[in-house]
């Protein structure tokens, strides 16, 4: 029990000492846009803290300024894009027929029945 309550206390006190081991992080950046940059700023974060870190790109990747962190670039076949198209579909269409199920007419009807 003294132990552990040591154990914690430098834990507190220097958390360095506990947790120096780095780690290795895939940042995925499936968007353009502000999404790269900010997947751009959390890699160079983690880069700089001591993880190793590849970033997973959707496109092929042009950069001008250096970056500290690997970089992989994908791109989807034909099929492939047709199928995340099909899947984005039918999920999409679930979701919405369930927000229209569970919030949009449960509210219109207590409004409908609040004003008569």
């Amino acid at each position: 029990m003294a132990g552990q309550r040591v154990l914690l206390l430098v834990g507190f006190f220097f958390p360095g000492i506990l947790f120096s081991e780095s780690a290795k992080i895939l940042t995925l950046s499936a968007f353009g846009g502000s999404h790269y940059l900010l997947m751009d700023r959390a890699s160079q974060i983690l880069q700089k803290h001591g993880h190793q870190v590849t970033m997973l790109w959707k496109g092929n990747f042009i950069s001008s300024k250096e970056i500290s962190y690997q970089v992989i670039s994908w791109l989807l076949s034909e099929n492939q894009k047709e199928e995340l198209r099909k899947n984005l579909d039918f999920y999409s269409g679930k979701i919405c027929g369930w927000m229209l199920a569970n919030l949009y007419l449960p509210a219109i009807l207590s409004l409908t029945l609040t004003l008569y």
